[in-house]
């Protein structure tokens, strides 16, 4: 059964982007990709509005904790901002977790998306308000990119409209495990979603088809962080496992990370599946977190969304 109850308004075109950075300074570094992002994001006829933080710079974060979860919480309430994309990534996140109100967030749901370090806040809320999230592109490294196939913008526009042919995902996956799982889903960079266990923002695993990816580690060190996950208890509970794309993640010792994921999860079960495209790679699905969706090796489309994602609907009939 899904973790989702509350269900966020859809994004029309013409829909106002509340634009916030939630850890790492890249708008202040990386100003001209910036930029460009913001009006790509207006080319596909959005309207952006940048936050009062979301480009300046405090050290290695774009503010102090209180700044960034103020900017947050200003789109999040103002009825006049319909969603919030994240502008990039880092690795301090986790700072605003405390800082949240979740409260607040239940009270005016909408889209809030993120990619990579940001995707635990997504999780986290996820997890402590219901309502779905979502993994898609940010406004640098996928709308200011010019690597970025149409086909990220195509699917982010289509899921966050609520459409319903957006729930099936378009992306032949590599089977390491047939089978099947239906479950709702938590989705994320695996490094990131480390930072949730054994706290209060934890996702709830039981049932679940955990989706993730990483980028610029060695597999000793997804090893590592996917050892903790099972000796959390993670493994025990979920349904399903799908591997995204994983970027510069180099061989450790000759061992590639499928034959290390493989390995650890020789004693489960659950299908497992690789090569979504979700994460750090320029072609990117959109992917609602706390979802139903069903993996199928045996299906045309092996990633499905079964259950609605926003008030518009969107699950797949």
């Amino acid at each position: 059964m899904s973790t989702a109850r509350l269900l966020p308004t859809p994004l029309a075109k013409g829909g106002r982007i509340g634009i916030v950075t939630v850890s790492a300074p890249e708008p202040a570094t990386h100003p001209e990709i910036f930029d460009r992002g913001v009006e790509r994001l207006r080319g596909r006829g959005y309207e952006p509005v940048i936050a009062p933080h979301a480009a300046t710079r405090d050290g290695y974060r774009a503010g102090s904790e209180a700044q960034l979860v103020d900017d947050l919480h200003a789109f999040i309430s103002d009825p006049a901002i319909d969603a919030v994309v994240c502008a990039g990534g880092g690795k301090n996140a986790n700072r605003l977790l405390r800082g949240l109100d979740y409260g607040l967030i239940a009270a005016h749901p909408k889209p809030i998306v993120g990619v990579s370090d940001p995707s635990l806040l997504l999780n986290a809320i996820t997890a402590r308000t219901g309502m779905p999230t979502f993994h898609g592109p940010a406004v640098l490294w996928d709308w200011g990119s010019d690597d970025a196939p149409a086909a990220t913008g195509d699917h982010f526009a289509a899921v966050l409209a609520g459409d319903g042919g957006a729930a099936r995902i378009d992306a032949p996956l590599a089977w390491a495990r047939a089978g099947s799982a239906q479950g709702h889903l938590v989705a994320g960079c695996l490094s990131s979603l480390r930072c949730l266990l054994g706290t209060v923002w934890e996702p709830n695993w039981n049932g679940a088809v955990l989706a993730w990816e990483d980028a610029f580690k060695p597999v000793e060190l997804l090893d590592q962080t996917l050892t903790h996950f099972r000796d959390r208890g993670v493994l025990d509970q979920i349904a399903g496992m799908v591997v995204g794309e994983l970027v510069n993640c180099e061989p450790s010792g000759g061992l590639g990370a499928h034959e290390m994921v493989m390995d650890l999860c020789a004693e489960y079960t659950f299908p497992v599946a690789f090569g979504l495209p979700f994460g750090h790679t320029p072609l990117k699905n959109t992917l609602p977190i706390g979802a139903e969706v069903l993996l199928d090796s045996d299906a045309e489309h092996a990633l499905t969304i079964t259950s609605p994602w926003t008030t518009r609907g969107g699950e797949q009939g």
